[in-house]
């Protein structure tokens, strides 16, 4: 039986993500092999949860089109290829992450290696005395340790903890363009800040963008736009095959109707397919024998009268 995820979490394929995050954690409480559950089903369960994850729990991007004024947030710029957003795709970005405890000074703050006086209230006991003097409490100016370290640790500067980035997994908004600026709360991601992020968007694979339209670049060899084949192109869909007209041209060009990027209520836009005649450098010798034959017949082609 194909692998189906959505059977095996017992919920639809609409599912919305609370749902699919309700599902797993009732049936992972059923099939946990703690619980006396098989370990091949719940790792079947566990299977599906990370496949459906993947594809609808990742964070979406919002279009704000435009920069934000002043505020606590982070802007940098976000490097994807033109078929990543025209199709709405997954992209892994790093952002600044919550910070972490400092391990060289344990998160004090201060250079455990450096220079170091006695605490002044316990006198280097690492303990006080309350009124009655029958209980010892840990000192709280030095927290027990009898010593105060003098300098700033090096490695946090004081802060007793680091700042670290960290990788997530975001989803391109459907309808997105290049320059559009991408808004995305901290909350959402547990990052430190709000993130901004605006589209630098490259050619791939033949793609890119003119304006809102996504076009494909497809080059044609010389040989091939002279006996009108068919020609091998990669759409969104994947490999095809175009029949070349008689009337191609070098500059040929052809509409493939709802083909092109996701626009944001999900539909499709046109693609345009542009056509570039390329002529190969460095042809082998029998190749260049050949065109000289030909270019010969084709004179004579030239020169025959046509009948009136």
């Amino acid at each position: 039986m194909a692998f189906d995820p959505y059977r095996i979490l017992g919920i639809s394929p609409g599912a919305k993500p609370e749902e699919i995050k309700r599902a797993f954690r009732r049936k992972a409480r059923l099939l946990h092999p703690d619980r006396g559950g098989e370990e091949k089903a719940f790792r079947e369960l566990k299977r599906s949860y990370e496949f459906l994850k993947k594809k609808h729990l990742s964070p979406s991007l919002e279009i704000v089109k435009k920069r934000p004024g002043q505020g606590n947030y982070v802007f940098s710029f976000l490097d994807v290829t033109a078929k990543e957003l025209a199709l709405g795709a997954e992209v892994v970005v790093a952002v600044p992450g919550p910070p972490v405890k400092c391990e060289a000074c344990q998160g004090k703050g201060k250079d455990l290696s450096g220079r170091k006086i006695t605490c002044e209230v316990c006198k280097g006991k690492g303990q006080i005395f309350l009124n009655d003097k029958n209980i010892a409490i840990s000192c709280p100016h030095c927290e027990g340790k009898g010593v105060k370290w003098l300098d700033l640790c090096p490695h946090c500067r004081g802060k007793g903890a680091i700042a670290q980035d960290m990788e997530i997994t975001l989803k391109l908004p459907l309808g997105a363009r290049p320059g559009d600026i991408l808004y995305l709360p901290a909350e959402k991601v547990e990052a430190r800040v709000d993130l901004y992020f605006e589209l630098q968007v490259h050619e791939s694979c033949g793609f890119y963008f003119e304006g809102e339209t996504l076009v494909l670049k497809v080059r044609v060899p010389f040989w091939e736009a002279a006996l009108k084949e068919e020609i091998s192109i990669c759409t969104l869909e994947g490999p095809e095959t175009i029949k070349i007209p008689e009337n191609f041209s070098q500059t040929y060009c052809v509409t493939l109707p709802k083909r092109g990027a996701y626009l944001s209520d999900g539909s499709r836009d046109d693609l345009l397919v542009k056509f570039e005649v390329y002529f190969p450098e460095n042809l082998p010798k029998i190749v260049c024998q050949k065109l000289k034959e030909i270019k010969e017949i084709m004179k004579e082609v030239k020169d025959e009268p046509t009948n009136s």
